[in-house]
């Protein structure tokens, strides 16, 4: 019943017309009862459609009427049961026991299935046998066109829900089905084939700076492009954004590779596009199937993650998806799941580095993050950090971190195991910077621990303020009025330009370790190192050498007058406990060598 109904839907349009109409399924089911014939027979749609018409009107299934309607399905021609010879066809009562003389016209109409037909039917009332037919021929015109609009309109969703309305290639669920034959076939003929994905490096920037009209633009002549570089038993998909898919039947990993080389190559020449000249590169993840997944979404997953490889590898290159990779991913996921609940199982730490002057006097500490996982073990920071940036977790990490060590800086300041001068340095995020809350949460940390701003160092390193230098320029001034001091992490492994530098209300830098790993190896080192010293000194800045660790880099940074160090050197990081032994081990022999001063004298 549900078929009928769905069929019937198409001639709704014969509700309208004031001729006596209805459609009849081969097997002599009613499918479409309209109006008009509701009022003449007595009989309502609900009443007949979807059951058998001779049942309602037997005289229909005699000799006479029952071949001449078998044969209007096998032929284009109209069948016309006059009123002078069949005046009650289908019997329409009227008062005075009388009955309606109609002229009856037949002809057939496709059906939803291909190849399979339908009989219309269209009883005139009492005219003659030319008006019926021409009322007919404009009821059929009608019906015709109504149909086409409803294919048309068929058409267009199949459209909208197999291709991309931007580009015109495939989307998602055209290449899924692509990716069922292909495993299909694989299956069969033991034959391997490949899936590419594509990502545009930068496309962000490009719509950023010149606006999507433009960006639709750049992926259209990319998928042109992308197009043209294939064979025509290929697949080339959008997944959405500047994501694209290609799928590449028999291939092996030499052919895939070369095809992924030839799309770098295709894409590298600048897309002209209306008065602009855009150049775009892509990274490549290549997934050899059947060994990269079993079903389409594990195919997909495969090369998603070799795309975002060759991200990591630098961009502008194709990089295959392994079982090593597979695993790595796998750990990865895991790991990051159980960062998500690292803080509410207090399975982080803070660890404390010295920072010492040149008679390597204690001046300040360093707090470092670290994470105790209860199975892995410690976990270092540089594995975990970006993690954690990535998933937007380092926010409240970043928080607790300040918090914690803000408390311990103080109970260090009260016992009087730092001198009055030592500060307290906290690394602070991008992500943080960016946060409208930041400046609310310190002024918070700063309140609940009763800790002196000017205890505090905050350490952002140079990408962070030059992601947005103008409004870094403004949180930061308001952070040093509150008294806080502010390094610049890591100097040297970025580009800072200088005029923001001097605008800067920094009063730190500190080199960045590899510089300092370079003394007595590298001469180019040196001479930066030096550099960064005399740079800091014309600017009235302090500066700390990162990652010292041998007798011949101290000399060289005493001689060129760095202000402070940090690093193995003097003391690897360590817990709170251990950090406060050491302090009180170093304020013991402070008190001791006072004593034997004052009785020497």
């Amino acid at each position: 019943m549900d078929d009928i109904k769905k069929a019937a839907a198409q001639f709704e349009i014969l509700d309208y017309s004031p001729i006596g109409q209805f459609v009849l399924r081969k097997d002599n089911i009613v499918v479409f009862w309209n109006r008009c014939l509701e009022t003449w027979s007595g009989i309502s749609r609900d009443q007949i459609v979807g059951t058998d018409l001779i049942t309602h009107f037997p005289h229909l299934g005699s000799d006479k009427y029952a071949e001449s309607i078998r044969k209007v399905f096998h032929t284009s021609l109209p069948i016309v049961f006059s009123s002078q010879l069949n005046e009650y066809f289908i019997p329409s009562p009227l008062p005075g026991e009388k009955f309606r003389i109609q002229n009856t016209f037949i002809t057939r109409i496709p059906a939803q299935k291909e190849g399979e037909y339908y009989a219309f039917f269209a009883i005139q009332d009492e005219t003659n046998v030319m008006a019926a037919l021409e009322s007919n021929k404009r009821a059929l015109s009608q019906l015709k066109e109504e149909i086409e609009v409803r294919k048309q309109a068929e058409e267009q969703l199949v459209q909208l829900a197999r291709y991309d309305n931007v580009t015109g290639l495939a989307n998602r669920t055209l290449l899924r089905e692509g990716l069922l034959r292909a495993l299909a076939k694989t299956r069969r003929n033991q034959k391997t084939f490949a899936l590419l994905f594509l990502d545009l490096d930068h496309f962000k920037d490009i719509n950023d700076t010149m606006g999507h009209d433009v960006g639709d633009s750049l992926l259209k002549s990319v998928a042109d492009r992308l197009k043209g570089r294939v064979r025509e038993n290929d697949l080339v998909a959008r997944m959405g954004g500047d994501e694209f898919a290609i799928l590449i039947d028999d291939c092996n990993p030499d052919g895939a590779a070369h095809v992924s080389q030839d799309i770098l190559e295709t894409l590298a020449p600048f897309h002209k596009l209306d008065n602009n000249e855009v150049f775009v590169s892509c990274s490549i993840g290549i997934a050899m199937c059947p060994d990269a997944g079993e079903d389409p979404e594990s195919i997909c997953k495969s090369a998603d993650t070799a795309m975002y490889l060759a991200k990591k590898m630098g961009r502008n290159n194709y990089q295959f998806y392994s079982q090593e990779l597979h695993e790595q991913t796998m750990q990865r996921i895991h790991l990051e799941n159980d960062l998500r609940h690292a803080l509410d199982q207090n399975e982080f730490t803070i660890f404390y580095q010295p920072k010492v002057d040149m008679n390597a006097n204690v001046v300040g500490m360093e707090a470092l993050i670290r994470w105790q996982h209860t199975k892995l073990g410690m976990i270092s920071p540089d594995k975990f950090i970006p993690m954690a940036e990535k998933t937007g977790i380092i926010s409240p990490i970043s928080e607790w971190v300040l918090h914690t060590a803000c408390m311990q800086i103080r109970e260090w300041k009260n016992n009087h195991y730092l001198s009055r001068d030592a500060t307290l340095a906290v690394n602070v995020s991008l992500r943080q910077l960016k946060q409208e809350s930041f400046w609310d949460t310190l002024q918070k940390i700063l309140s609940e621990t009763e800790l002196d701003p000017r205890y505090l160092e905050l350490e952002l390193t140079e990408s962070s303020i030059m992601d947005n230098p103008q409004a870094t320029i403004v949180l930061l001034e308001k952070i040093h009025q509150l008294g806080a001091r502010i390094a610049i992490d890591d100097f040297g492994s970025g580009y800072s330009s200088l005029n923001y530098l001097k605008r800067l209300p920094i009063d730190t830098i500190k080199i960045d370790m590899p510089f300092v790993q370079g003394i007595g190896k590298d001469h180019n080192d040196e001479e930066i190192i030096k550099a960064i010293i005399t740079l800091a000194k014309s600017l009235g800045l302090q500066t700390v050498a990162e990652g010292v660790e041998t007798k011949e880099q101290v000399s060289f940074l005493h001689e060129h007058k760095c202000d402070y160090m940090q690093g193995f050197y003097f003391c690897r990081p360590m817990p709170a406990e251990v950090a406060t032994h050491v302090l009180k081990e170093i304020l013991s022999e402070d008190k001791l060598e006072e004593s034997q001063h004052s009785i020497t004298n």
